[in-house]
């Protein structure tokens, strides 16, 4: 009775994984990975765009030096009627004209051009352009840093869903053989070859291999919703297929000194710091220059017309303005204070950015050859695993061997081809880290 319902049970779960809709994985190489996360990145687009912004800011302020022209127009409605333009001259060319003959109204209405060109800026100008220039320089050499980041990201995504991929295919063969050896132990248990204890140890360790599948079967999901989050986009129903890599990559020839020279002359974040302390030194000068004079050109052409005049009446107008500041609640003397204090902070901020470099290429060096190491290890591991299960497996075929030394030797195969697959794509990670941290970017390869 009960083998019957196990059969039936069986053939339910059959049909019921049969009805579910197959989803194919999609496949993705490295260089498909790293293509759609520089093409689709949000932050990596993100600080394009703002690379983009500062360009424009960097025109819109250059712009500044060919002054402004605006159409201009006024209404007027005044209580009583006042002259339509400016008591001038040629008003009174007529002598037979008297004061009442005048453009008086109340009703007006002036309409023109006006243009105005700053001369004297108090360093508005040539500060405000070497400012704007290094802002967009700043932004620029964010964007690249950005980039950099993203494509070490994607390719340590990348093997990081590799690692948990192959752990997670180690533990279901590992499952699948314990299976098998679960199906002789109970054949054995009952031509009595065996103690049903020793049938129940290699249930326990199913059991155990059953919860590691699906721990690695979680560990992989996430994996892969990283990386695919990386490139801009969803992970698909079915996941990625993912792509080997194999291969040794070559380490790095240059020595520590030479990497940390090569990071503090070319990385992008310590080039904007650099640029940012560069714009709070401008900073400061334009506070300074805000005591000096500024001068100003102006014209204006009107054209002015109301109910009582025939036709409008035209009037232009230069004025050149000289402005001298002498007080403004000391205003100018808290600036430069703060502008002071901004310069010597930005400073601060480019000496811990400097020092922080310095710490990752160090980081990135002890990285690799810890990484080295556990290669070395992980393919040593991984063919002792293999050769010590084989040996053990006839043991136990013959009668000479336990099922305990099995067992481990069993486990310690799982072992050794994880441990293999994360020390290759370990020590590859770690030469893109080096080759991140010391502004080389992915040109290692």
């Amino acid at each position: 009775m009960n083998r019957a319902w196990v059969s039936a049970a069986g053939a339910c779960l059959l049909a019921a994984v049969m009805c579910v809709p197959f989803r194919a994985a999609e496949p993705l190489s490295l260089a498909q990975a790293e293509s759609a996360a520089l093409s689709a990145n949000p932050a990596l687009q993100a600080a394009k765009l703002d690379a983009v912004a500062a360009g424009k800011r960097t025109a819109e302020t250059f712009g500044r030096h060919f002054g402004e022209l605006d159409l201009v127009g006024v209404y007027n409605h005044f209580e009583r009627d006042r002259i339509v333009v400016p008591m001038a001259e040629e008003l009174f060319a007529v002598p037979a004209l008297g004061m009442s003959q005048l453009p008086w109204d109340r009703n007006q209405v002036h309409y023109g051009l006006t243009w105005q060109v700053p001369l004297l800026a108090a360093g508005g100008l040539h500060e405000g352009d070497r400012i704007a220039r290094l802002s967009r320089n700043a932004s620029e050499h964010l964007a690249l840093f950005t980039r950099d980041q993203i494509r070490y990201n994607v390719r340590a995504a990348y093997r990081n869903a590799l690692i948990v991929q192959h752990a997670l295919e180690a533990a279901r063969a590992y499952g699948v053989a314990l299976e098998k050896d679960e199906a002789d132990a109970q054949l054995k248990v009952k031509v009595g070859a065996w103690a049903p204890v020793d049938a129940a140890k290699v249930t326990y360790d199913l059991r155990g291999a059953e919860a590691q599948v699906a721990e690695f079967a979680a560990q992989s999901e996430t994996a892969q919703a990283t990386l695919a989050a990386l490139m801009g986009r969803e992970p698909p129903a079915g996941g990625y297929e993912l792509e080997d890599i194999e291969g040794e990559p070559p380490a790095p020839a240059a020595s520590p000194e030479a990497n940390t020279r090569t990071a503090l002359s070319g990385r992008g974040d310590l080039l904007a710091s650099r640029d940012a302390t560069r714009i709070f030194e401008h900073k400061k000068h334009l506070a300074l220059e805000a005591f000096s004079p500024q001068l100003v050109l102006q014209a204006t052409y009107l054209r002015n017309d109301a109910p009582s005049l025939r036709d409008p009446l035209d009037t232009r107008e230069w004025t050149l303005m000289l402005k001298v500041p002498l007080f403004n609640g000391l205003s100018r003397v808290y600036a430069i204070q703060e502008a002071d204090a901004n310069l010597l902070a930005a400073k601060q901020r480019e000496r811990a950015k400097e020092l922080e470099i310095t710490t990752q290429v160090a980081d990135a060096q002890g990285r690799l050859e810890a990484a080295k190491a556990l290669y070395q290890a992980g393919k040593a591991q991984r063919g002792l695993g293999r050769e010590v299960a084989r040996v053990e497996h006839l043991k136990l075929e013959q009668g000479t061997g336990k099922m305990e030394d099995y067992l481990a030797a069993r486990g310690e195969e799982l072992a050794g081809e994880t441990a293999y697959w994360r020390g290759l794509y370990a020590y590859q990670s770690a030469v893109d880290y080096l080759a991140f941290v010391t502004a080389r970017g992915g040109d290692h390869e």
